[in-house]
């Protein structure tokens, strides 16, 4: 999701029967059940090494401040893309203006911090959340392709991200694609986290410690291996945590994700049949007219290709040429399987402003793609989708959910989030009320996302829209105290004065973090909190942030 290029090799596994019925055009790749996906043979799956890989994709504590997971912007049941993207945009695009054309709805990732954890000013976000710059794809049927990401730049071929060293030659695009997020300093990370620091924080942290409704498959291994070093060990032989390491247990897990179930793959095992409408979708499909199959042919229903349907200008995105650096991949993005698609709620590279249903995307072919013809292909020329048709093919469409996805019931399964609490349960939760203007009507805002769960060495609150270079103080009320605290505790464990960075009177900011306010004495302690800053342009000397309320669990 992120736009750091990877290497431009595009290595195919020509003797694969599979990777040739997925990859060819769609005259030579008819449309099938979907087979069991290719696995490169540096990575066996094993059942111990998907469960792990499980784990890491559904713990928010790989994130930097306990808030993403990678579940967080793929969840089954929409499709395997994010359930929080809507029809509000999240990214301006590449005019910096919220509210304009080249909007993007992207995911939102974190707030922006820097190397120590401490908060500070994205030039486009704030300190309000980032968002990713490009619609989040599925990651259900990822591993059936040989380029993964918008622009292919995760590449068939897997190196070691730390020493570069050559792991996996061919079939390794979801290992590529796995470890990206990790490090992204929108999606899920600090500025400038290392390898290091990530193994380091896997070792140290309890799986899971931030999720609820575990899978049973999880709290079997669980009850075996306690620990991530010791589920490395079940799934690797040693306890050794390594970035390749975890690239593999990541992609094991998605290679178990087959959505082989639709109604689709029953017709072709002959084992359900399709209604008139369905017969008459498939055939419109297919037909002259439509040829949505040129596309999205094969039993993935993908060419797994790239191509420029004239959505937006090249100027805004080069898409693939990004990567090859071929100035005829320009705007370039790669064709999406179908599999799961009726359960999305936004298309196209960009969420396709406008397009939030597939009544509108089959609109949208109907008209030849987008208005925008600088390197648009071709294949949309005379491109028809008679409207007499459309529902039809929304019903053949249907026909590729797989209801283990929609219900997310194994190997769909997953847990619940700690970000998925509802509004009266979050934790912290805001109060929105306590804030007071500082000088020149500006009002303080606190930050605290963070899960304050008791371990979690990413837990911090920040401030911001405050006075800076001033004297500042994180004011407490105590609702709560666990037995057996004291009052060295709580004098430790609790936030005292600071001083805000930056200058005017709305650019102070400031960070709070404090590993001892989640040490395990502390759980149970209840506390609402409020930024206090000194503001001598206000009459009473004080500026105050709304107050927010902190349990540590």
């Amino acid at each position: 999701m992120t736009n750091q290029p990877f290497p431009a090799s595009r290595a195919r596994v020509a003797a694969a029967t599979v990777f040739l019925a997925l990859t060819s055009t769609a005259s030579a790749a008819p449309q099938g059940a979907l087979p069991p996906p290719p696995t490169p043979p540096q990575n066996p799956t094993t059942a111990e090494k998907a469960v792990l890989g499980k784990m890491l994709f559904w713990d928010e504590q790989l994130s930097s401040d306990g808030t993403i997971a990678c579940g967080t912007c793929h969840q089954p049941s929409h499709g395997g893309a994010d359930a929080r993207i809507t029809n509000t945009a999240t990214h301006p695009g590449p005019d910096g203006i919220m509210g304009t054309d080249d909007d993007i709805h992207g995911s939102p990732g974190v707030h922006r911090g820097n190397s120590l954890g401490q908060f500070t000013a994205d030039p486009t976000f704030g300190f309000g959340v980032q968002s990713t710059n490009r619609n989040t794809p599925s990651m259900i049927a990822a591993a059936y392709f040989q380029e993964l990401f918008w622009d292919g730049r995760a590449t068939s071929q897997f190196n070691d991200p730390v020493s570069g060293a050559l792991i996996i030659p061919q079939g390794g695009a979801l290992e590529s694609q796995s470890l990206d997020p990790i490090i992204s300093d929108v999606e899920m990370a600090n500025e400038g986290r290392t390898w290091p620091e990530v193994t380091a924080k896997i070792a140290g942290m309890r799986p899971m410690a931030l999720a609820t409704n575990l899978t049973s498959d999880m709290t079997a291994a669980l009850a075996v291996d306690a620990t991530y070093p010791e589920l490395f060990e079940a799934a690797f032989g040693t306890t050794d945590v390594t970035p390749v390491r975890i690239a593999f247990a990541l992609a094991a897990y998605q290679r178990t994700l087959v959505p082989d179930e639709s109604k689709f793959d029953r017709v072709m095992r002959n084992q359900a049949n399709f209604t008139l409408a369905e017969n008459r979708g498939r055939a419109a499909f297919n037909s002259p007219q439509s040829r949505c199959d040129e596309c999205h042919s094969g039993t993935l229903f993908s060419d797994d290709e790239f191509h420029n349907l004239g959505l937006r200008p090249v100027m805004e995105d080069d898409g693939r040429r990004s990567v090859t650096g071929e100035f005829l991949h320009r705007g370039q993005f790669k064709t999406p399987s179908l599999r799961n698609v009726a359960l999305r709620t936004r298309f196209f590279h960009t969420g396709g402003d406008n397009v939030d249903n597939l009544l509108e995307v089959l609109n949208f072919y109907n008209d030849e793609g987008g208005d925008f013809t600088n390197n648009k292909d071709q294949l949309l020329d005379n491109l028809r989708v008679p409207n007499n048709v459309r529902g039809d093919i929304i019903a053949f469409l249907n026909t590729l959910t797989d209801p283990r996805v929609a219900n997310e019931t194994a190997p769909f399964d997953r847990p619940t989030l700690w970000s998925e609490r509802t509004l009266g349960n979050r934790n912290p939760l805001p109060m929105g009320f306590g804030a007071e203007a500082g000088t020149g009507g500006f009002l303080p805002q606190i930050v605290a996302t963070s899960p304050p769960k008791e371990g979690n060495s990413g837990f911090r609150v920040g401030g911001y829209n405050m006075l800076g270079d001033t004297f500042a103080v994180l004011r407490v009320n105590l609702q709560n105290i666990p037995a057996g605290a004291t009052t060295m505790d709580l004098r430790n464990g609790l936030p005292f004065a600071q001083t805000t960075s930056g200058v005017g009177a709305d650019g102070g900011f400031i960070t709070w973090s404090d590993e001892e306010a989640l040490v395990p004495v502390l759980v149970g302690l209840s506390y609402e909190a409020q930024w206090w800053i000194r503001d001598f342009g206000v009459p009473t000397g004080v500026a105050k942030s709304d107050w927010v309320r902190i349990t540590v669990e």
